[in-house]
């Protein structure tokens, strides 16, 4: 995080005096600590692992990472930052690790290089929130002046949090276990590695996925979205109106998705229609439950489509009479397109064409086109 003295409010250097300037200045340098160390910065727990009779010793941990930091996730007080090791990331895992296998010359000196070291969250669905670690390291041995790779692996710790539609429930929680996904990483690699060391003295029972983990990538979690819509029927046989819906689905390449969806929405029946039936006006609220599918077609763009079934109340305001009510229920689908162009935060925009048929007292089917706008967030 870097820090220029624009960050500094104008009014503490144009009006400190000579009597204040020092406490402007203890100010100023407890506001960065705060921004510096609270919150963002993971503290590994140096709890030792059991290795029986290693042969090895870890010599150095090198930081071969593109991004240099464990990635961009909220801290406790829900503000997204980058997360990085205490006090610095070579140093904890070298401390960590230090704890459980000691520098004994007499063996072999191995230096890991750390290609990827990962913190990654999602929602697994509506009630299922999922943080993973995930960790690639390379083993190395000093020969002829150069490094020699003798061993990698890549490997996932995964953990599942309840949590609510919008949010985790206890983000708190999720935070401080970080660490302790980082550390079992760690542990089995070098428990791994230590297997397959053994294994050059003759055949042992196998613990470890050592055949395929050289091969095996790490796969990303996909991305989840919650989005609020707002849709505008463009035109229809025979109403107007618009609709207020939240939708929540988990991102996926290649299979089909099913999204948690709920639309209230109000129409009124055009007024040509509703006077030759001998009404002022006739207004229907309603709520759609259904079997609603979306399908990538390319990245941020998603082929959608859905079966449902209208439940709602008609009002039907009689022409110098009285209001009455009628209660709706019927059928209906949806084909359409939803563009999402960003995938942490934006705008949303689609366009279906919709089809249902219901019990009122206008009309029994209905075909039209309708516009979403909505948020993504």
């Amino acid at each position: 995080m870097i820090w220029n003295i624009t960050d500094i409010p104008k009014c503490i250097i144009m009006h400190a005096n000579n009597e204040n300037r020092m406490k402007y200045v203890f100010l100023f340098l407890y506001f960065i600590a705060h921004n510096i160390f609270c919150q963002n910065t993971l503290k590994l727990n140096t709890v030792s692992f059991a290795i029986e009779n290693p042969t090895f010793y870890i010599e150095r941990i090198v930081d071969d990472r593109f991004e240099k930091h464990l990635g961009i996730h909220k801290d406790k007080d829900g503000n997204k930052t980058q997360l990085r090791l205490f006090p610095d990331f070579e140093a904890a895992l070298t401390s960590f690790v230090k704890q459980s296998i000691p520098i004994i010359d007499s063996k072999k000196a191995v230096i890991i290089k750390i290609k990827e070291l990962q913190i990654q969250e999602s929602r697994v669905n509506e009630a299922e929130l999922i943080a993973r670690v995930s960790i690639h390291l390379i083993f190395y041995i000093k020969k002829d002046n150069h490094l020699k790779e003798i061993y990698q692996i890549q490997h996932q710790e995964d953990e599942i949090f309840e949590a609510s539609i919008f949010s985790f429930t206890n983000a708190e929680q999720v935070f401080d276990t970080h660490e302790q996904r980082i550390r079992a990483a760690m542990e089995y690699c070098l428990l791994a590695f230590a297997e397959n060391e053994k294994r050059h003295n003759g055949p042992i029972p196998g613990h470890f996925d050592n055949l395929g983990s050289a091969k095996k990538k790490n796969k990303s979690l996909n991305q989840w979205y919650n989005i609020i819509s707002y849709r505008q029927i463009l035109t229809s046989t025979y109403h107007e109106g618009w609709a207020l819906g939240y939708t929540g689905f988990l991102d996926n390449d290649r299979s089909f998705i099913v999204p948690y969806e709920l639309n209230f929405e109000q129409y009124r029946v055009k007024e040509d229609f509703a006077f030759d039936e001998g009404y002022g006006y006739v207004d229907s609220y309603v709520l759609r439950p259904g079997l609603f599918g979306y399908k990538k077609i390319v990245p941020g763009v998603y082929a959608a489509m859905g079966i449902n079934v209208p439940i709602g109340v008609e009002a039907l305001k009689v022409i110098e009479g009285d209001e009455r009510y009628k209660f709706l229920v019927g059928v209906g689908a949806s084909q359409g397109v939803k563009i999402i162009p960003w995938k942490e935060f934006g705008i949303v925009i689609g366009v279906e064409f919709f089809q249902q048929i219901q019990n009122s007292e206008i009309y029994k089917r209905d075909i039209g086109l309708e516009l979403t706008f909505g948020v993504n967030f």
